[in-house]
């Protein structure tokens, strides 16, 4: 008779718990946002992915250059021209962004306020790397084909700098303590060597030959268990316990490939690819497959907002 009391109360305290919470969540469950970068030309936006309608992105946040007060003039006008890369770090709540035109920033989202800049010819990425450092991958230009560290209180004044050539990407794996680089044939892992004195150093430990040439994208995936890469012909995969490469199956046959990332919750991919040069008007996805227009934008990369 007891046990029955007991079971009563139960489903009484469940059913009830349950219609407290539909009303107070407005009777939907809570869905876990979506959002994603997208960069070019001098900006940078934060597209609401669910709140997109039909192809129509539905754009929560913009940063551009030109409006950028705190910049220099020629940051403003010359040095942030073409923008192509873009990352949410610190939690989300800062932005780091690269220009192949030389510019480089790290920008709160809050406020958008310039929380770094330096020059570093032709850019390709950057990531932020402990004790408040920002390390760059810089291309094939004069002063360029490298991987350079500043410190974020010091601007312009590179405290390491190791050659890369056609250097494009840079991606640091919190978990592992690694940094990896993408330069036109190889992939790159180093280490943090004195990096709490005044001469860090970046110590290369390993380096493998890509799958092809001239390497774009890098970045982890989701896991954390793997890396993601383009280059010319294709899109990889490289695993970081087997370092083994393997072609992605939902990007086969799709060359020039200039980002493309994972979702972590939902799985789904993001892409880009040039209908016109290097750009694209278009973000596209798989897994559902979606499109989503930006026709007043010379569109470089998308890359998903991290899930905190």
């Amino acid at each position: 008779m007891g046990f029955k009391l007991l079971l009563k109360f139960f489903s009484f305290f469940l059913v009830n718990f349950t219609s407290l919470w539909l009303v107070s969540f407005g009777g939907q469950p809570r869905i876990e946002k979506q959002e994603f970068l997208v960069c070019g030309d001098s900006q940078v936006l934060i597209v609401d992915y669910q709140r997109s309608k039909d192809s129509i992105p539905a754009v929560v946040w913009r940063w551009d250059a030109r409006e950028a007060t705190e910049l220099l003039e020629e940051y403003q006008t010359i040095y942030f021209k073409s923008v192509d890369d873009c990352k949410v770090v610190a939690g989300g709540k800062q932005i780091l962004i690269s220009s192949s035109s030389g510019g480089v920033a790290l920008v709160n989202r809050a406020d958008k306020k310039l929380v770094f800049y330096t020059h570093v010819p032709n850019a390709h990425s950057i990531e932020l790397l402990p004790k408040e450092r920002i390390v760059v991958a810089g291309s094939i230009a004069k002063g360029g084909n490298c991987v350079e560290v500043f410190n974020i209180n010091e601007p312009e004044k590179p405290i390491f700098r190791d050659s890369l050539y056609s250097g494009h990407g840079v991606v640091w794996d919190v978990k592992k303590k690694k940094l990896y680089a993408l330069g036109y044939d190889e992939l790159r892992q180093y280490t943090l060597q004195d990096w709490y004195s005044d001469l860090p150093k970046l110590n290369l430990e390993k380096k493998w030959k890509i799958p092809g040439i001239s390497g774009h994208d890098l970045q982890l995936s989701p896991k954390g268990t793997e890396l993601f890469l383009t280059e010319t012909e294709n899109a990889w995969t490289f695993n970081l316990k087997t370092f083994q490469f393997r072609q992605l199956p939902e990007l086969a046959g799709i060359a020039n490939v200039k980002s493309f990332g994972q979702h972590a919750k939902t799985g789904q991919l993001v892409f880009t690819t040039p209908e016109q040069s290097w750009w694209t008007y278009h973000v596209k996805f798989l897994n559902p497959v979606r499109s989503l227009a930006f026709p007043w934008l010379h569109v470089y990369k998308a890359r998903w907002v991290p899930i905190n």
